[in-house]
């Protein structure tokens, strides 16, 4: 069986993290868009629950069987779990988002997508120079 450098566990793994950010990146920016909405509660992605259901999946939350070539695979986003932080209130009107930690948040998700888009670069440019090289 030959080696598929981008069905590999390298890419599959820094996509499902790319995934999982990018559903982060979105659930950040929906609680700073509801800041000043009255008792919203302020959601996250659960990441250690996100990976347990990742790694039970093979690579894919939740995945389906397919049988057939026009089955079609669910987005990667569907089996991650989103919470809503129901317990606790920072203002009078329930309202929990604190703009501050959600910004520092999304400051620190920015950092985990840039790192995984350079891994994912470096692991490309690694397999380029191996095949060009050969080349030669």
């Amino acid at each position: 069986m030959p080696w598929d450098p981008v069905t590999s566990g390298v890419l599959r793994e820094i996509g499902l993290g790319l995934d999982w950010a990018a559903l982060r990146q979105r659930a950040i920016a929906n609680n700073l868009a509801n800041v000043d909405t009255p008792g919203y509660k302020r959601e996250d992605v659960a990441f250690p629950e996100a990976l347990r259901r990742a790694q039970a999946g093979g690579g894919r939350p939740l995945a389906l069987a397919v049988t057939a070539p026009g089955h079609l695979t669910p987005p990667a986003e569907e089996g991650w779990v989103v919470v809503r932080d129901t317990g606790t209130t920072l203002r009078n009107d329930g309202n929990n988002v604190d703009i501050e930690a959600e910004a520092a948040e999304l400051a620190k998700n920015a950092l985990y997508y840039n790192a995984l888009v350079s891994r994912a670069a470096g692991y490309l440019a690694s397999l380029r120079y191996v095949i060009s090289e050969g080349r030669r």
